[in-house]
């Protein structure tokens, strides 16, 4: 998917395009002037911190058991405040309206998570459940005092003619439809902001629990007590409240949890509503890891600004040829919603390209890939980097930080919107020096705005070696550490270089062996091959499907015909399933499961053209299409039909006996398949469990799913099918979700409802 801003800058010096950005716009709802992210002072504040190393320590969950997380709308200090831009344009900085988490001990009512963009983080203990009472007091807009309370719902839109909340009942009473023009009368009142009751609702991304509590799309709430229909809470603590209990039960690793409500998730967040979770368990975590002081969690967004330090969100209102993001592609459908966010300023802990000091020692980084659509490859130069485990779980051993996308390179750390990566950093010998983070990835990834110069043939023919400049140079700069001296006190802590140091004490139970293959003894119960589809419009993406299918699967004629509630991944809990994602878009997508965790078998691509999706594969794919007089007239053999689901009847195995409707990618193009034989093994650092995982373009991306806590050892040759092995029962409650993780892409409608069956 190519934003407007790289099809209107591509191969020109993009820089100018985004200087224009500082001329008058607005957002629909209050005026605002954009000012360009590189007038924003780079490594101007300290990265803020918590636990040990800064001045809020963590949230303690295993003395405060009953949390009170309030989501609420404060001012805080995010640009150097007082300071002038760096452009000459007059701009003194101030706080900025942002919303957040204010976690509480539910009992004292004392505040031990002061609010805050991103909230403190948790710290949990395996086996010591959680009870969290989350409370919605985010306020409503109010036109009559736009700057007042509400102020952030004002200045990020809500888009109403996409797959949404629908808080008010709108779609119901004037047939808002995603796939209706908005210049019909129907759409009429859908065509406007939402500005009403906030809806919200947590989920714990990464954590293996109960349906009930695991904050899917549709289990929002607002603060005057509307619900959506997958609303729980363990019991009734009034209008504008639901109540988790997290048992805590999985291995240890790090999650973190953020906004899900339904075509709001991207708003939600944007709007500062993210938090890390630590769950640890100090007998199965790795021995002497740098700890205390010299742990810290950074979780890497992008924003843009306007001149007042606010927020600014495009929503296709003002001046369009200066917006970075330019105007929404399809505004005759959808007003308001752009494809994928790209921003202009980094952010790093809530603070803009900020420094961090440390000791010439090892530290321990908790990286969260937090932005909405932005991939960030992290160069950490000079400094030594080991990954010690990735998403939710511990490796066996460290492994460097390499990334087969920039072959031969060391210290990279490859991160999508919510993946982790848990890293050590050795700053040891580095004494006075400054190591400056770098990144080099493309959004979207891997051919749109980039951060540094880059070469192509088509685009830059006009500059000397097909050598375009960098699209946005001030993104190509992460943030500072600056190593001291001395250290204060020796480093005792595990050296992630030496064999057998910072190694899990108990080997992690593994589908497949990390080289491609899948590990002995496992016994795969279901095959299934599933497509990544966009629905193009004249001027862009109209939206963005899983298996061709909206999110609501009674909608799409070739999965409501076989499914009578629309979900057509029905796997069976202990069941073991490969899945065979294939990415028939220009993107790559973090593809994300609730519940369970993953291990990435390997990655192979397909026969066709991918910078047309022509030919090969594309071609066998929409061929495969039958046709539809029924339901969509338009839908003619051959052709691809928009969110009709796949082309062949799901429930049929295709010739690879898989499942899902999609023709069969077969073998080599040599033996008359679709794939090149290109096999190639996950990465170092992405071969344990996972659950988020990027899908490549014009590949098909493996996955091998387990419908059990990974931590239950492999029976060899046997299938724990039809027993649950969970401490909760995964059959009940509303289901689960499986999508892609750029938010922007899942509110319309890259996310697909799945549920556990017996």
């Amino acid at each position: 998917m190519l934003t407007n801003l790289v099809k209107r800058c591509a191969g020109v010096f993009v820089a100018a395009c985004v200087i224009a950005a500082g001329s008058a716009e607005a957002s629909f709802l209050v005026p605002q002037t954009a000012l360009p992210g590189q007038c924003v002072p780079q490594f101007a504040v300290s990265l803020p911190v918590f636990g040990p190393a800064g001045p809020i320590p963590r949230v303690n969950a295993l003395a405060n058991p009953l949390l009170k997380v309030t989501m609420k709308e404060i001012d805080q200090v995010v640009l150097p405040q007082g300071q002038s831009d760096t452009c000459g344009l007059g701009v003194t900085f101030g706080k900025t309206r942002v919303w957040a988490y204010e976690t509480r001990n539910l009992l004292t009512n004392k505040v031990i998570g002061p609010a805050n963009w991103p909230a403190v983080t948790v710290e949990a203990r395996r086996y010591i459940p959680t009870l969290v009472t989350y409370v919605n007091h985010l306020p409503t807009f109010n036109p009559a005092s736009p700057t007042g309370p509400g102020l952030v719902q004002g200045l990020v839109t809500v888009d109403q003619t996409i797959d949404w909340t629908d808080v008010l009942g709108t779609a119901a009473s004037f047939g808002c439809n995603p796939f209706l023009p908005s210049t019909d009368p129907l759409q009429a009142e859908c065509n406007q902001p939402y500005v009403g009751p906030a809806p919200a609702v947590a989920h714990l991304h990464g954590a293996e629990a109960s349906s009930y509590v695991d904050g899917g799309p549709l289990a929002w709430f607002t603060p005057d007590g509307k619900t959506g229909r997958d609303f729980y809470s363990l019991y009734n603590a009034g209008p504008g409240k639901d109540v988790y209990l997290y048992q805590n039960a999985q291995e240890p690793g790090t999650l973190w949890f953020h906004d899900h409500a339904m075509g709001q998730t991207r708003t939600n967040v944007y709007s500062g509503l993210a938090t890390f979770y630590f769950l640890r368990d100090p007998i199965r975590e790795p021995k002497n890891l740098p700890a205390g002081p010299r742990e810290i969690e950074i979780a890497f967004q992008d924003r843009q600004f306007d001149i007042n330090s606010q927020l600014y969100f495009p929503d296709g209102s003002g001046d369009q040829a200066s917006n970075l993001n330019g105007p929404p592609p399809n505004p005759t459908v959808h007003p308001f919603w752009i494809p994928e966010f790209a921003g202009d300023v980094v952010i790093a802990n809530g603070a803009p390209w900020p420094y961090y000091n440390v000791e010439p020692r090892r530290y321990r980084l908790r990286l969260l890939g937090g932005a909405n659509a932005r991939m960030w490859r992290l160069n950490f130069g000079q400094a030594p980097v080991y990954v010690i485990g990735s998403d939710d779980n511990y490796l066996d051993t460290p492994v460097p930080a390499v990334t087969a996308t920039l072959p031969g390179v060391r210290n990279i750390v490859f991160i999508a919107p919510g993946e982790r990566y848990d890293v050590i950093v050795d700053f040891t010998g580095l004494n006075n020096q400054t190591i400056t983070v770098t990144n080099d990835a493309p959004v979207p990834f891997p051919s749109g705005l980039s951060p540094v110069p880059f070469v192509d043939p088509m685009a830059c023919s006009q500059y000397p070696n097909n050598q375009c400049p960098a699209d946005q140079p001030q993104m190509a700069q992460i943030m500072q550490f600056k190593v001291a001296a001395n250290v204060t006190t020796a480093d005792t802590s595990c050296n992630p270089a030496a064999a057998g140091q910072c190694a899990r004490p108990t080997k992690m139970v593994r589908l497949t062996d990390g080289k491609g293959n899948i590990a002995p003894g496992v016994k795969i119960d279901k095959r299934r091959q599933l497509v990544l589809k966009e629905f193009e419009g004249p001027g862009g993406p109209v939206a963005v499907l899983v298996n061709n299918t909206q999110y609501m699967g009674m909608n799409s004629p070739n999965i409501a015909s076989i499914f009578m509630d629309g979900i057509s991944e029905t796997p069976k809990v202990g069941s073991t399933e490969l899945w065979e994602i294939i990415n028939l878009t220009m993107d790559a997508h973090p593809m994300h499961t609730h519940l369970v965790q993953f291990q990435v078998l390997n990655r192979e691509s397909f026969a066709g053209d991918g910078s047309t999706l022509t030919g090969g594969y594309y071609d066998a794919w929409r061929s495969a299409f039958p046709g539809d007089t029924v339901y969509s007239p338009s839908c003619t053999p051959g052709v691809f039909c928009p969110g009709w689901g796949p082309p062949l009847p799901y429930d049929i195995p295709n010739g690879d006996n898989a499942l899902g409707g999609n023709p069969a990618l077969g073998g080599t193009v040599a033996s008359g398949g679709y794939l090149m034989g290109d096999v190639t093994p996950p990465d170092l650092a992405e071969a344990g469990w996972k659950d988020t995982a990027k899908a490549y373009p014009g590949q098909v991306m493996r996955i091998v799913v387990r419908w059990t806590p990974t931590s239950t050892p492999v029976v060899p040759n046997k299938s724990f099918a039809g027993h649950n092995l969970f401490p909760f029962d995964p059959t009940k409650g509303p289901g689960y979700v499986w999508h892609c993780h750029i938010v922007d892409h899942e509110d319309h409608d890259m996310m697909r409802p799945y549920k556990v069956t017996k």
